[in-house]
């Protein structure tokens, strides 16, 4: 009888684990999602400053949505719960050099979740 106790017991810990593992797996999607979209929008700074040389009227953040995934049962894809917003900071550190940062924001079930993406750019308008 015991045996049977604690077999229940491992059994149902084991059908609680999975569903929380794949939820724990999801929310890492995502921040791997948001770090790509940082670089995407740093990498258009980039060559937008190596361009121009300046770091005024920087481009335009792009919309890119959040892909939520498929659904652990029914492996139907899941809506989409918004976009990413970025935002870029550029300071000059030289006449040719800047150090820029992309903030990427997006709500994960009501909580703020957010991560930076950063580099160093040299302009080459000037050379």
């Amino acid at each position: 009888m015991t045996s049977m106790t604690i077999l229940v017991v491992l059994m149902l810990a084991l059908l609680g684990v999975v569903p929380a593992t794949y939820g724990y797996t999801q929310r890492c999607l995502v921040h791997i999602q948001a770090v790509a979209a940082g670089q995407q929008y740093l990498d258009t700074i980039r060559q937008y400053i190596k361009t121009t040389g300046v770091d005024t009227g920087l481009p335009p953040a792009p919309s890119i949505p959040i892909d939520a995934g498929n659904g652990f049962l029914s492996h139907q894809a899941l809506q989409s719960p918004g976009n990413f917003s970025m935002a870029p900071t550029c300071t000059a550190l030289s006449l040719f050099d800047f150090d820029c940062k992309v903030s990427v924001r997006w709500s994960d079930h009501g909580a703020a979740q957010s991560v930076y993406v950063e580099s160093y750019i040299a302009s080459q308008a000037g050379f």
